[in-house]
């Protein structure tokens, strides 16, 4: 199917949000004085926002004779994400969609991918030479001089994740483009996800809500989603209440797809029966209360917490997860588990098999990413009730970035007594959301 097919096809299933967006980023910048005229596309999770950049690519690239794009992400990840996207959804060949990036033994030309020194003098004249006539170069906010250094006047500029870009890493960025004249500039991302900089409130805002504050500036609100099941979507709001934002809405192919919905059969004989009401596929989202594990919280070394019961309890379901759900092709379920807390990530780590240790990991390094089946940790549980920085105004984000990575299923442990009854609003919105299934374990 033809480049520009594949844009009808996609555009055809887009709802009105995402077509004005991709308008929007389409349209010529404004400028006027000394200030800056964008779109913004806020993308909450799974709302397709990295599509509706690739479509917006794609089809400035078919209606503008040698046109050209720099799309900058703040994670390799990503960058690998929207090449992946305007390959394979899009159709755009991987020659014309180079990802530049620091690791300078990395050099595959057929595949698009070019690894060099920021400066490229360790490409040849013909390398540069082929940088340099690339409809697009993708790459992070970090290594955007490797890009500048072989994009040309007029091109387009993309933003994603600026949820994670902090305004002297942006307005940085935005000061070297000043020489190539860029046609046009715009922002996609999640404004109410983690910063990247958080110890230094003066820091921790993202792009957007720095320049918000400042100016009201609009948006295109994303609000379908297409990753979580409706009953995981309704958590997700529920956080997104707390946060002071617009809900979102689960389409109508992913509404009802749980684990089962997602191809994975489930062996209950395989769990534990006192256990099976937890991994139970008919509910999408459970909480676990973990009152009545043995112990409480202990701080460690730099600070972190741990909490030795509610480790060994999420290693315990998250191996019952891999014994007893499997696709037919034999693919067993790899749940992630999440916790805010790397003490406690390491605590959980010890007491798994080694196929699933990967599968451990902070808020933070999950960002980004979506998985069908996710177990949160929030650790904390002390007879003071208090959260530390899970009630920070700017890092309460954590508890939704964890939600919102599951597809199909999630599971939160946490301890009743110290996160309900003592203020901490949006556990108090994760609890009554109506759609909770919660469970007591001993």
């Amino acid at each position: 199917m033809k480049v520009a097919d594949r844009i009808t096809d996609i555009r055809s299933n887009f709802d009105g949000r995402q077509n004005d967006a991709v308008d929007a980023i389409l349209d010529d910048c404004l400028a006027g004085g000394n200030d800056f005229v964008f779109p913004i596309v806020d993308g909450p999770p799974g709302t397709g926002k990295t599509t509706v950049g690739a479509v917006a690519v794609a089809e400035y690239l078919g209606q503008t004779a040698g046109a050209q794009v720099l799309y900058m992400c703040y994670t390799h990840f990503a960058a690998a994400q929207a090449k992946e996207t305007l390959e394979e959804k899009l159709g755009l060949p991987s020659q014309k969609v180079v990802r530049l990036t620091h690791e300078t033994h990395k050099k595959d030309w057929q595949k698009g991918i070019v690894g060099c020194r920021p400066d490229l003098l360790d490409l040849s004249d013909d390398e540069i030479r082929r940088l340099k006539q690339c409809p697009v170069l993708l790459c992070t906010l970090h290594g955007s001089k490797r890009a500048l250094e072989a994009r040309g006047t007029k091109c387009r500029v993309i933003v994603d994740e600026f949820s994670q870009v902090d305004p002297a890493m942006f307005f940085s960025t935005m000061s070297k483009l000043k020489t190539h004249n860029p046609s046009g500039y715009a922002l996609l991302g999640d404004p109410k996800q983690l910063p990247v900089v958080t110890t230094q409130p003066l820091l921790s805002s993202n792009i957007v809500s720095y320049l918000g504050a400042r100016s009201s500036i609009p948006s295109h609100e994303l609000k379908i989603q297409y990753r979580m099941h409706e009953d995981i979507c309704a958590v997700v709001n529920s956080l997104r209440k707390d946060l002071g934002t617009y809900p979102i809405e689960s389409s109508e192919e992913t509404k009802n797809r749980d684990l089962l919905g997602l191809n994975y059969g489930w062996d209950k004989s395989a769990v534990d029966p006192k256990l099976r009401d937890i991994l139970d596929p008919s509910h999408p989202f459970v909480i676990v209360n973990t009152d009545d594990l043995e112990g409480n919280e202990q701080r460690v070394f730099r600070g972190s917490v741990k909490n030795t019961a509610e480790a060994k309890f999420a290693a315990v379901i998250s191996r019952m997860f891999y014994d007893s759900f499997e696709r037919a092709d034999g693919e067993r379920l790899k749940p992630v588990i999440l916790s805010p807390y790397a003490a406690q990530v390491n605590e959980i780590s010890g007491g798994l098999p080694p196929v699933l240790q990967e599968r451990c990991l902070t808020v933070y390094r999950a960002q980004g990413r979506e998985y069908p089946c996710v177990i949160v940790s929030f650790v904390r549980k002390n007879p003071a009730k208090t959260i530390g920085f899970l009630d920070d105004l700017v890092l309460k984000a954590q508890t939704y970035v964890a939600c919102s990575r599951a597809q199909g299923k999630l599971v939160a442990l946490m301890s009743f007594n110290t996160f309900l009854g003592a203020g901490h609003r949006a556990f108090e919105y994760l609890y009554r959301t109506p759609q909770a299934h919660v469970v007591n374990v001993k």
